[in-house]
């Protein structure tokens, strides 16, 4: 399991990141992006012009990665540059199709970022024809930290992988044609009382700004865990004891 840490924006209140959007809806301005709940998303107000994104960190850093979560276009380019002028590309993502995802809440992409000593990180989305939702582009969270892998599934844990299948059946022969369409995707699912607090701090608590959101009790031990999302509503689950299961899927 990769974690982003020390990301920025770390929150609503953060002022060490500065950014700028080609434009944005006036319900849902850019300054949405320092939020860590992705359901507060920016949107353009174009989809006919390219559209871009730019963080500025406010200083050379040399972070490694960059996640966004919740889009609804199907190409873009993550750039870094020093000076806001001279860009390096880190990735070019094409082709996305909503063939690939049940669920926009799943659209997300890790970004390895390999240029170092750069001050400014831009998202920029052609003008295309979003996968959905077709009157604007959107992006629920832009992250930029450090990628670093904290922890492996072990005894109590399992991982199973789920490709997406196409099964057509011929009822009088019994024949079955199975394809794998789109991506394949993994559930982790495990107990709470698997591992310690200090564990749930490091693995699912930091994880959080991609899959979960939770805070603990004055006590330390309750947790409250979302486990489910339809829509803006959000399913919100007390354990008072550190036995509850939990699961969460990624597209891979």
């Amino acid at each position: 399991m990769k974690q982003l840490v020390d990301f920025y924006p770390q929150n609503e209140n953060d002022s060490s990141v500065t950014i700028t959007a080609t434009t944005e809806d006036t319900n849902f301005p850019k300054s949405n992006l320092k939020s860590l709940q992705p359901v507060k998303c920016w949107k353009s107000t174009s989809v006919i012009a390219e559209q871009i994104i730019r963080y500025d960190l406010g200083g050379l850093y040399s972070y490694n990665g960059i996640f966004i979560n919740r889009i609804n276009f199907a190409e873009f380019y993550i750039e870094t540059s020093p000076n806001g002028s001279t860009w390096t590309l880190a990735e070019h993502v094409t082709g996305l199709t909503t063939d690939e995802v049940a669920d926009e809440l799943y659209i997300h992409r890790f970004v390895e970022i390999t240029a170092t000593n750069y001050r400014y990180v831009r998202l920029r989305i052609p003008a295309q024809t979003p996968l959905f939702e077709p009157t604007y582009f959107k992006v629920g969270n832009m992250l930029v930290g450090t990628f670093t892998t904290i922890w492996n599934p072990k005894s109590g844990f399992s991982v199973n992988e789920i490709p997406k299948l196409s099964i057509l059946e011929f009822p009088r022969s019994g024949y079955m044609s199975v394809e794998k369409i789109g991506k394949t995707r993994r559930v982790f699912s495990g107990n709470l009382d698997k591992f310690t607090k200090t564990e749930y701090d490091k693995i699912v608590k930091t994880y959080q700004p991609f899959v979960l959101y939770l805070e603990f009790d004055t006590d330390k031990t309750s947790v409250y865990l979302v486990r489910a999302n339809t829509g803006y509503a959000r399913d919100y689950f007390l354990g008072k004891v550190l036995n509850m299961g939990f699961q969460f899927d990624e597209i891979v």
